[in-house]
């Protein structure tokens, strides 16, 4: 007889209390009177586990020896008797989780190492949202659990870093296993930074939360349906860097595409200060009031320099310069936000290696 259907007939080991039915993942049945069903976690779910956690509707099969000797808070609820499971099924005492059903697979990522992981420190599998960053590092919080946290923490390091060649690269190269997060993920970085005391996040994580408008206020939704804002603080922080945001887009415009004189080396010194000029009139047609100040015009600038009939010469010309200026002011944002510059590792001309 299948497992699925044994489990029908095994109860909770109180008398009074409801039958559990854990079914496999795509299995279904109508549950009899008194009994809850739940459906088996199709990757954690191990076979010869001897702990079952129960989230929302679904079931976790793990092994307790590693839960208490990698969490704090399992480890004391265990020693002094103080979690409930007073639950059994198949042998096994259950537990019940108040988190999200999503949230513990994201976290036993990082707990369970033997499986297969797409929230790896030593290299992706597969690239991870920032939901499911999000969700391993909270319940690491949560549950005292520190080796996770830092893994965790280490991958949104690689986004939320201090090293301008770091963040001009990460759609190009698989430099972590976190995918390209949503501009309002930033306010649960930000949480994250100020929670671990992580300074070389904060820069990055705070520009972006200036920069993403309306969500700035809105806030981050978690899976559960709460909501994370920024602190009081954070937040007036970044609405006030706005007109300075704005102040070095228009400077780093200026910079970067109003040189009338031809390159060195130019090829069309007839063509190219036109062309320059209508590059520029482009831009700032489309720029006014703009806080991205950190946003590449590189693909503009090949597309418009084509059009244009921008020499290659001139071309890689805005192109350096383009890039030199998003340098410069990315070595800025730790003053605009008011934060210790060495702290949060921008403190030289050369990239920070980030590695705090």
């Amino acid at each position: 007889m299948a497992e699925a259907s044994r489990s029908t007939k095994r109860r909770r080991s109180s008398a009074t209390a409801k039958s559990i039915v854990i079914l496999e993942p795509g299995e279904s049945c109508n549950p009899a009177k008194g009994q809850e069903t739940f459906t088996r976690d199709a990757h954690f779910w191990l076979e010869d586990g001897n702990l079952i956690l129960l989230a929302g509707t679904t079931a976790f099969r793990v092994y307790r020896g590693i839960l208490v000797k990698k969490s704090a808070v399992f480890a004391d609820m265990f020693d002094t008797g103080s979690l409930d499971a007073t639950e059994t099924f198949d042998g096994c005492p259950v537990v019940r989780l108040p988190d999200h059903p999503e949230d513990p697979r994201d976290f036993f990522q990082y707990l369970i190492t033997c499986l297969d992981l797409s929230l790896s420190k030593a290299g992706p599998v597969r690239r991870a949202s920032f939901a499911q960053l999000h969700a391993a590092f909270h319940l690491a919080h949560k549950y005292q659990c520190p080796d996770v946290e830092a893994r965790a923490l280490f991958a949104l390091k690689k986004y939320y870093t201090a090293n301008f060649t770091q963040y001009t690269s990460f759609d190009e190269v698989e430099i972590s296993s976190l995918r390209k997060p949503p501009m309002r993920a930033s306010i649960a970085a930000v949480n994250i930074a100020r929670l671990t005391e992580t300074p070389s996040m904060l820069p990055y994580a705070l520009y972006l939360a200036a920069t993403c408008e309306g969500c700035m206020v809105d806030g981050y939704k978690r899976r559960d349906g709460s909501v994370e804002y920024l602190s009081s603080e954070d937040l007036r922080s970044c609405i006030d860097v706005r007109g300075a945001l704005a102040r070095e887009h228009a400077s780093l415009v200026k910079c970067a595409f109003s040189l009338r004189a031809p390159s060195a080396g130019c090829r069309t010194p007839g063509v190219c200060p036109t062309a320059r000029e209508e590059i520029l009139s482009d831009v700032e047609l489309n720029a006014p009031g703009t806080f991205d100040v950190l946003y590449s015009y590189a693909e503009y600038i090949k597309d418009w320099g084509e059009v244009d009939d921008l020499c290659g010469v001139c071309r890689r010309g805005m192109l350096d310069r383009e890039a030199q200026e998003r340098r410069r002011v990315w070595k800025l944002l730790p003053g605009i936000f008011l934060l210790n510059a060495g702290k949060c590792g921008f403190a030289t001309d050369s990239d920070a290696d980030d590695s705090e």
